[in-house]
């Protein structure tokens, strides 16, 4: 353990592996040994990746093993799914014997380890190769701009986890692969109940050093909040309910969103959006704000 935030650092029982994810820790010092863990994590399970790609084409098993195997050698984890008891019977369907199965969102199979106060998260590998899902700020056929949701790569769902833990979401950690290299496994600790959404979504959303533009302008039917982390602008979307709850220490959280980088296009020709990215720059870099005029120097696209 020779790296920065070893200390931080824990064995989990369940994998074998190092983990930064341990609740006696504060969510500050889970959230911050994260980072160094998923950059080393993300950069293996990449370039093994692109090598299992870069030859002839392999069948959809054959692609897994190659990743997987090529994994292996970048001391990427790959964890046996029956080391968390989960198991697949005869018709596909999942199960653990040692974890409780929590309802499933539109990305991720999530699972309670109630002795250890974590969940795990599994995103499937599809036949398309897609992974998860990602926001995009797309024009629209009336001209307009308005944010959808798409099928992420492995790349981006990777992206998403390293990034929500980097700008202040629910501590998140990429623990690996499965063994089979078909699942990406992520891991948390467990959240709690949250009090009143509207209060609470604003309380997390600044967590993140975010900024929910007042003005969203035309077409724009969805809640987008736009922060800024490594030099780059990001939107984040889908805060429903189920997304914002409590951390151990209280505070409301984001658990899961999903992001996407801010397009160039919609940057040039979208008032709001430049204020908020400067704003939300500012805000990452704790400097002020910068006042503006509200209606005097308002252009068309504001109108």
């Amino acid at each position: 353990m020779n790296d920065p935030h070893s200390a931080q650092l824990s064995i989990d029982f369940r994998t074998g592996r190092r983990t930064a994810i341990h609740t006696d820790n504060s969510c500050a010092e889970q959230r911050s040994a994260c980072v160094a863990l998923n950059r080393i994590r993300t950069r293996g399970i990449l370039e093994a990746t692109q090598l299992a790609s870069s030859g002839e084409p392999l069948s959809l098993d054959d692609r897994f093993a190659a990743i997987a195997g090529l994994s292996r050698d970048r001391d990427v984890p790959l964890i046996p799914l029956d080391q968390l008891g989960i198991h697949h019977d005869e018709d596909g369907l999942r199960s653990s014997s040692l974890l409780t199965a929590l309802p499933s969102g539109a990305e991720a199979i999530p699972y309670f380890d109630k002795d250890w106060g974590v969940v795990y998260k599994l995103f499937d590998l599809r036949v398309d190769g897609s992974l998860g899902k990602r926001i995009e700020l797309v024009r629209t056929v009336e001209g307009d701009f308005d944010l959808i949701s798409c099928d992420a790569t492995l790349k981006d769902t990777l992206e998403k986890l390293a990034v929500l833990n980097e700008a202040g979401a629910h501590p998140t950690e990429i623990v690996g692969l499965s063994d089979s290299g078909d699942y990406l496994i992520a891991k948390q600790p467990w959240a709690y109940p949250r009090g009143d959404f509207e209060a609470d979504r604003q309380i997390a959303v600044s967590e993140i050093r975010g900024i929910i533009p007042e003005f969203t302008g035309r077409g724009l039917r969805h809640t987008v909040v736009v922060m800024w982390l490594e030099d780059r602008a990001w939107l984040v979307g889908d805060l429903h309910e189920r997304n914002i709850m409590r951390d151990q220490d209280g505070t409301p959280t984001i658990i899961d969103a999903l992001i996407g980088p801010v397009p160039p296009a919609a940057l040039k020709e979208l008032r709001w959006l430049r204020e908020a990215v400067e704003d939300a720059q500012a805000l990452r870099e704790n400097r002020p704000a910068v006042k503006r005029q509200r209606f005097e120097d308002a252009d068309d696209d504001s109108l």
